[in-house]
């Protein structure tokens, strides 16, 4: 699989990623593509049909075959994704006409039916996604005017889900019910919008809001693993506030992260980031500015301290 950025790209550009492959086959690139986005998003291993491994409870499959002429699934939900507490059944399609409803919907409810029926799931804890390059009208009214309500039909564009995967690979501590706080935000709003267009723009502000909110709340962690990076990129020792402050301002990462949530580093954020994820210890001041000067913390030290507390959360989780 291609690493996250590279995804990311192919998702900015649908069109220029499939020109590369022959007609007949750009659907099931397009369906392995997004099968491939959501094991990103979701921080889950990926498998394909061939070797799906079902001990594995959280996972992303993208139901198609890489050993067969007839790769793409038949039948089936292009993809399926078993988060923490709840499910995604995916329906990516490149068609764009009325093809889109009259293929995609009916087959969507059927496989989330077939999906809770063999695995004894309900249907409040699974979400039917629909992925296409742009939604038609004809699938929007479906969508809209559905009568099985008991199915959480979300139609998301190729735009919005490339916003959600950089915002998962921006966090990278992003949890699964952020992502299902955003779902359903957009489905309760498909049913009160009055159009196709005020949807689609309504469904673009939702998403660029929940990608600010996510980073924000991320922020701390963020700023201490970059602060963190920083610090060991000196091979120092001590390391002050205002050197790491440096070398975040030139980091374009870093610059994307906080352009996105208006705002910038500062010396603040990062005694807040290293202290509150334990990743450096406050050793005093420097002479000259008294400014916070830091030690990175060992790295087994911090993986030493990361498992104890997972320990503990899974005592208490049970």
């Amino acid at each position: 699989m291609e690493p996250p950025q590279t995804i990311l790209e192919n998702l900015k550009d649908i069109d220029q990623y499939l020109a590369q492959f022959h007609q007949s086959q750009q659907s099931m690139y397009f369906e392995q593509l997004i099968a491939e986005a959501f094991s990103y998003i979701l921080y889950l291993p990926y498998f394909t049909s061939d070797n799906e491994n079902t001990n594995n409870l959280h996972r992303v499959t993208w139901q198609g075959s890489v050993n067969s002429v007839y790769r793409s699934p038949r039948g089936k939900p292009d993809a399926i994704a078993y988060c923490y507490d709840f499910n995604l059944i995916i329906e990516a399609t490149k068609n764009t006409g009325v093809n889109q409803w009259a293929k995609e919907f009916a087959q969507a409810i059927r496989h989330c039916q077939d999906f809770c029926s063999q695995a004894c799931i309900q249907q409040k804890d699974t979400i039917v996604l629909l992925i296409c390059t742009k939604l038609h009208r004809d699938t929007y009214i479906s969508i809209k005017n559905n009568p099985k309500r008991e199915y959480k039909l979300i139609p998301i564009e190729a735009s919005g889900l490339f916003k959600i995967l950089e915002t998962s690979i921006l966090a990278f501590t992003m949890r699964h019910l952020e992502l299902r706080r955003l779902l359903n935000q957009i489905s309760e709003y498909i049913k009160s919008s009055s159009s196709l267009d005020d949807f689609q723009s309504a469904e673009h502000k939702l998403i660029s809001n929940w990608q600010e909110n996510v980073l924000k709340v991320e922020k701390n962690t963020f700023v201490g693993i970059k602060s963190y990076e920083a610090m060991c990129q000196t091979g120092r020792t001590n390391v002050s506030a205002g050197d790491i402050l440096s070398i975040l301002i030139k980091n374009p990462i870093v610059h994307q992260y906080f352009e996105i949530i208006h705002d910038k580093p500062s010396v603040s954020y990062i005694e807040e980031g290293l202290l509150g994820q334990s990743l450096g210890i406050l050793i005093g001041k420097t002479l000259k500015d008294e400014e916070p000067l830091f030690e990175p913390v060992h790295s087994a030290d911090f993986k030493a301290r990361g498992k104890r507390l997972i320990e503990e959360a899974e005592k208490i989780y049970g």
